[in-house]
């Protein structure tokens, strides 16, 4: 049995709410649904280390356990030093890079230029190569940010509503293409959005936040067909 786990229980105290959040995820994709403002992006942001808790924990266990954050042992790993992907709501590439240099940043040094061909095909970048971000598609710009993203081999990826900026078309074209890349991806991660149907499509377990707070969790069926009982939080 495997004994993978992203370990998650942090508080912070925000301007609006105190954001307090417990969760534990054995692989795939875990859904935090809830309105704007309710700390879904901020939750995220910690696990990145993009943001700093007041106090808790957080922590990977794969092979062995990696401590991202604790607060009383006072560990607070670095961004860089987590091993985590996180797609930004606005992609967040370097406009003065090309596709293939924006993908690269995320190989290491003495990457293989192989492993750079492989990625810009996985990701259908084949033509662009040589284009800047502005020259982009949303649709390719979000593409060329997994791609990045995947380069590393995460072991996390964290999702910030990927797809609230583009039009209905578009959405439903790359929800389908990011559903089958989580599938083939052996790791964690987590979606943070609004919308019920993004949830269904991807996540096996859903928690919903309201206010800095888990009003309910469990796997995403029963949370949707029973929340009440699925709100023992």
């Amino acid at each position: 049995m495997s004994n993978e786990l992203l370990k998650v229980n942090i508080q912070k105290k925000l301007k609006e709410f105190d954001l307090n959040v417990d969760f534990e995820l054995k692989k795939g994709c875990l859904g935090i649904l809830g309105p704007s403002g309710c700390g879904k992006s901020m939750t995220l942001k910690s696990v990145a280390g993009i943001v700093n808790p007041d106090n808790g924990v957080i922590s990977l266990t794969t092979n062995d356990e990696t401590v991202y954050y604790d607060s009383n042992e006072k560990i607070n790993l670095k961004p860089q030093k987590r091993n985590v992907g996180y797609l930004f709501q606005n992609y967040a590439l370097f406009p003065n890079m090309t596709v293939e240099e924006n993908v690269a940043i995320g190989l290491p040094k003495d990457y293989d230029e192989k492993r750079l061909t492989d990625m810009i095909k996985r990701f259908r970048l084949e033509g662009l190569e040589k284009r800047y971000p502005r020259e982009l598609s949303g649709g390719q710009q979000q593409r060329v940010a997994l791609a990045r993203i995947l380069a590393y081999s995460p072991d996390v990826i964290l999702l910030d509503e990927p797809f609230s900026a583009m039009d209905t078309f578009l959405k439903e074209q790359l929800r389908i293409e990011l559903s089958n890349i989580l599938k083939d991806f052996d790791g964690f991660s987590i979606l943070v959005t609004h919308n019920r149907d993004e949830v269904f499509q991807f996540c096996d377990e859903l928690l919903i936040l309201d206010k800095g707070k888990i009003i309910a969790k469990g796997t995403t069926h029963d949370v949707f067909e029973n929340p009440k009982k699925s709100s023992g939080c």
